[in-house]
């Protein structure tokens, strides 16, 4: 009579779903563990399993662990507005200006934006020192500590054109050059796109600039600024 007891058992074990969920597996350990005895959830069906809820008699059960992906979050800047979008004016030698067709001095900047009427520029007329720095920054900004994917667009016309840089920091110490180019780039009345992967930070901070080179002709110009929860999805 109890060889027969057992054997119902068994089978009952082997058959048990949890919730309605997948089979919860062969739940024949007797040390704490699921699955084959001596395995856990994950060594037995693979990662994604946890040990949730009972059967068998209070031994453990696997279940598929609920899915840790977040929903994508998006920042964007396009300059459409006066008003300052999550990266902002810092002040610095000179100020980004917003504008729109052509910038005021002639053989550098764009015709026209990027995306939309407006965009943002360096006018290099106005202070003349080389490697004068301007800056948008997210500084104030919340984001969630995750990867993220950074992209814009730039143009880079001008036989004066100094470099545009993208910087990173965790908002307690000194900011991180992670990408630049430098001077004027091939075709140069088209705008460019760079997708740059920005690492994960418990306080995320990001600062795109630009310098003056040694001329007038060296307006750079930025528009269309999107930042995505995530990786980058470069080829």
């Amino acid at each position: 009579m109890m060889k027969f007891f057992c054997l119902i058992v068994i089978i009952l074990c082997t058959v048990y779903v949890i919730n309605g969920n997948i089979l919860t597996g062969q739940c024949l350990a007797s040390n704490g563990k699921c699955g084959t005895k001596g395995l856990t959830c994950e060594q037995k069906f693979g990662p994604g399993w946890i040990n949730k809820g009972t059967c068998c008699h209070e031994k453990p059960c696997c279940e598929e662990e609920e899915s840790t992906v977040k929903p994508e979050i998006t920042y964007s800047c396009g300059f459409e507005t006066t008003e300052q979008c999550f990266f902002k004016l810092a002040r610095y030698n000179f100020d980004w200006t917003r504008g729109s067709g052509s910038t005021p001095t002639s053989g550098t900047g764009p015709t026209s934006a990027a995306e939309g009427i407006y965009y943002m520029f360096i006018e290099t007329t106005i202070n003349k020192r080389p490697d004068s720095l301007a800056v948008l920054d997210t500084d104030g900004t919340n984001f969630q500590a995750c990867p993220w994917c950074l992209s814009f667009q730039y143009h880079m016309n001008g036989p004066n054109i100094g470099s545009l840089r993208v910087y990173t920091s965790d908002n307690t110490s000194s900011l991180t050059r992670i990408w630049t180019i430098t001077g004027q780039q091939p075709d140069p009345d088209s705008w460019k796109t760079a997708t740059i992967d920005i690492p994960q930070y418990s306080n995320l901070r990001i600062s795109i600039g630009a310098t003056r080179g040694n001329g007038d002709q060296g307006d750079i110009a930025i528009d269309d600024i999107i930042l995505k929860s995530g990786t980058c999805t470069n080829p």
